[in-house]
C-alpha cells in the first residue's frame, strides 16, 4: 500500500512537471533601425514605435498581441546586429529596458564609447522572449 501511495505522488508530481513545461513559449523577432518588423516568430508583436533621443539613445516599444502573449514573459534577451559600419559593430548596444510585460516591451539602442556626440543611435536588433 506504501508503494502504491509513493509511486501515485511520483506520477502526479511528474504530471504537473510535463504540464508545465508543455506552457512554454519562445517569441523571437528581427527589427531593422527603422522599427521595421522584419520577421517574427509566432506573430506575437502587433506593432513597433521607435523614439529617438538624437545623441543619446533609439527606443523601441513593442506592443504584444495580447491574442498571442496572454502572460508577462519571464525572460526577454536582445542583441544587436547592425554592422552597417565599423562603429555601429563595435560600439553598438542593445538592452530591454524594465520589466517585460504581456502588453509590451521596450528596447533601447545605443552606441557607446564613441568620441563626441554618436548621433544616430538606431540599431538593427534580435530579440527573444520566454515564458
Amino acid at each position: 500500500m506504501k508503494l502504491i501511495k509513493t509511486i501515485m505522488v511520483c506520477s502526479c508530481t511528474l504530471l504537473i512537471h510535463a504540464n508545465a513545461s508543455a506552457a512554454d513559449a519562445f517569441y523571437t523577432a528581427h527589427i531593422d533601425a527603422s522599427g521595421k518588423m522584419l520577421s517574427q516568430s509566432p506573430q506575437w508583436i502587433s506593432y513597433v514605435t521607435k523614439e529617438n533621443q538624437a545623441g543619446y539613445l533609439s527606443q523601441y516599444k513593442l506592443t504584444l498581441d495580447p491574442k498571442v502573449v496572454k502572460q508577462n514573459p519571464t525572460f526577454c534577451g536582445v542583441s544587436p546586429i547592425d554592422a552597417s559600419n565599423y562603429d555601429r559593430m563595435m560600439h553598438g548596444q542593445a538592452k530591454v529596458i524594465g520589466l517585460p510585460l504581456a502588453r509590451n516591451v521596450t528596447v533601447q539602442t545605443q552606441l557607446v564609447d564613441m568620441p563626441g556626440a554618436s548621433g544616430d543611435n538606431s540599431l538593427e536588433f534580435l530579440i527573444m522572449c520566454t515564458r
